[in-house]
């Protein structure tokens, strides 16, 4: 998710602010399908809403459950889109339930619309002016011929990432003796045991910090690729 520009940190403190859009992409380009581009609402000309350039259908869409939390699991937002003439039923037979689809919300102030919004135009359109919060079909909830309910989940959650991507290990290096990461390029020091020695064929780390010193001294700011302060916890 992207932080709030300056303009808009402004905007929200104002007594009175300008009217706030909630701007949906569904994208099913995945499956094969198309990117459906819905808002709630139409412009000043009772047209399709147009955000830098693209034009966001009227269409009965209600969200909910978009809430920041510092703690515990993340969210779960749910969308409701209204089902009319079977147009969600139709999506979900096609596209395997729509489960994998990328649905992004676009949260603009009004008066930041593309000048196509307007009768007169707009002299303070900006399309940098956009809050952007990405996230992913985890499953359809609810269906009937009226509306279609979907839970989103934040894509992380989805595509089987492990966070941190290392292992946290506290007294063990991870990176690649003389690799990546630990970038001595020296003369040979110690094999794997910390034995010293001075054959370049035995010089192996030990992967412990003792190893690491070893090579770049008790002093030295180390590359050491383990987590030494878990051992304390």
């Amino acid at each position: 998710m992207r932080e709030l520009t300056p303009q808009q940190q402004q905007e929200i403190t104002k007594l009175e602010q300008d009217v706030l859009l909630d701007l949906f992409d569904i994208d099913l380009t995945k499956f094969g399908g198309e990117v459906f581009h819905f808002c709630n609402q139409t412009n000043e000309l009772g047209q399709a809403i147009v955000w830098q350039g693209v034009p966001y259908q009227p269409y009965p869409i209600q969200a909910d459950g978009f809430e920041l939390k510092g703690t515990g699991a993340s969210n779960r937002p749910n969308i409701t889109l209204s089902n009319l003439y079977g147009l969600v039923t139709a999506v979900i037979e096609d596209y395997q339930g729509g489960v994998g689809a990328i649905v992004t919300r676009r949260q603009v102030y009004a008066q930041h619309l593309d000048a196509a919004n307007f009768a007169d135009g707009n002299a303070n359109a900006d399309p940098n002016q956009q809050l952007v919060s990405r996230y992913v079909i985890e499953r359809y909830s609810a269906l009937n011929n009226q509306t279609a309910t979907f839970e989103l989940a934040v894509p992380s959650e989805t595509d089987g990432a492990v966070l941190p991507r290392r292992i946290i290990v506290a007294n063990t290096c991870n990176w690649v003796y003389r690799g990546d990461g630990c970038g001595y390029t020296g003369h040979a020091v110690a094999d794997e045991y910390d034995q010293p020695t001075s054959d370049m064929t035995k010089d192996k780390c030990s992967k412990c910090l003792q190893g690491c010193r070893a090579r770049f001294g008790k002093k030295a700011v180390l590359p050491f690729g383990g987590f030494v302060g878990v051992d304390k916890l």
